[in-house]
C-alpha cells in the first residue's frame, strides 16, 4: 500500500477509535446514571414503605385501643396484677403468724374466691377482699402481741421469776404495773382473737348463703312431676271418652 494511503487511513482509524471511546464513555455514564436513579428509586420506595408501615401500625394501635374487647382484656389483666400484688403483701405479712393461721387464711381465701365466682355483686358489696385484709392485719397483730408477752416474761403475779418477793416499794410498784399491763394486753389480745373469729364466721356465712342460693333454681321446678301426672290423667280421660 502506498505511503499516502496509509497516512490517509490513520486519521480515519483514529477518528473511529475516538468515536468508539466516546460512545463507551457515554454508555458507561448512562449506566451509572441509570444505576444511581435505580438506587434512589429503591431508597425512595423503601422510605415510603417504612412510612406506610409505621402509619399502618399507628392506625392498628388506635383501632386496638378503641376496641371494647381490648379494653376488657386490659382491665382483666390489671385486676389480676393488682390481686397478685395484694396476695403477695398478705403472704409477707403472715410470715410471723403460726401455721394454724396460715391454714385458716387459705381456707377463707378459697371461700372468698368461690363467692366472687358465684355471687360477684354480693362479694363486692360486702367487700370480702377488704375483710381478708382485715383478717390478716388482726392475725399479725395478735401474733406480735403474744410474742411480746412471751419475750417480756413474768407470771400472773407481781413476784419476779426467781420467786423472791420485791423488797422495796419501787420494785413492788413496778411489779404491780407489769401485772396490770399484762392483764390489759391479755384482754386486748382476747378481743382481737374474737374479732378474728368473727371475720371467719362472717366469710363462712356468706359462702354458705351463696352456695345455698344456687338451690333456689332447683326449687323453682317443684311440682314438675305432679304437672306431668295431671297431663297424663287428662290424656287417659280423653282416650276413655273417645273409646266410649
Amino acid at each position: 500500500m502506498p505511503i499516502a494511503s496509509v497516512e490517509l487511513a490513520r486519521p480515519t482509524a483514529l477518528v473511529a477509535c475516538q468515536r468508539r471511546s466516546r460512545h463507551g464513555r457515554a454508555s458507561k455514564g448512562s449506566v451509572a446514571v441509570i444505576a444511581a436513579l435505580a438506587v434512589c428509586g429503591i431508597g425512595y420506595v423503601g422510605v415510603m414503605g417504612a412510612i406506610l408501615a409505621v402509619s399502618s401500625l399507628f392506625v392498628l394501635c388506635f383501632a386496638a385501643t378503641g376496641s371494647r374487647w381490648v379494653h376488657r382484656a386490659l382491665d382483666r389483666q390489671s385486676v389480676r396484677r393488682a390481686r397478685a400484688r395484694r396476695e403477695a403483701a398478705r403472704q409477707r405479712a403472715l410470715g410471723a403468724a403460726p401455721p394454724a393461721r396460715h391454714h385458716q387464711y387459705r381456707e377463707l381465701r378459697a371461700l372468698v374466691e368461690g363467692i366472687e365466682r358465684s355471687e360477684p355483686i354480693a362479694a363486692r358489696r360486702l367487700e370480702l377482699q377488704e375483710l381478708l385484709d382485715h383478717f390478716v392485719q388482726l392475725t399479725v397483730g395478735h401474733a406480735r402481741g403474744l410474742e411480746a408477752l412471751r419475750v417480756a416474761g413474768g407470771g400472773e403475779s407481781p413476784e419476779p421469776p426467781s420467786g423472791d418477793p420485791p423488797t422495796t416499794a419501787r420494785r413492788r410498784d413496778i411489779a404491780a404495773r407489769r401485772l396490770r399491763h399484762r392483764e390489759d394486753t391479755t384482754a386486748r389480745l382476747g378481743a382481737i382473737a374474737d374479732e378474728i373469729d368473727s371475720a371467719d364466721d362472717l366469710i363462712r356465712l356468706v359462702a354458705q348463703r351463696a352456695a345455698c342460693a344456687n338451690l333456689d333454681a332447683l326449687l323453682e321446678g317443684e311440682g314438675e312431676v305432679d304437672r306431668r301426672l295431671a297431663e297424663l290423667d287428662e290424656v287417659e280421660a280423653a282416650l276413655v271418652q273417645v273409646s266410649a
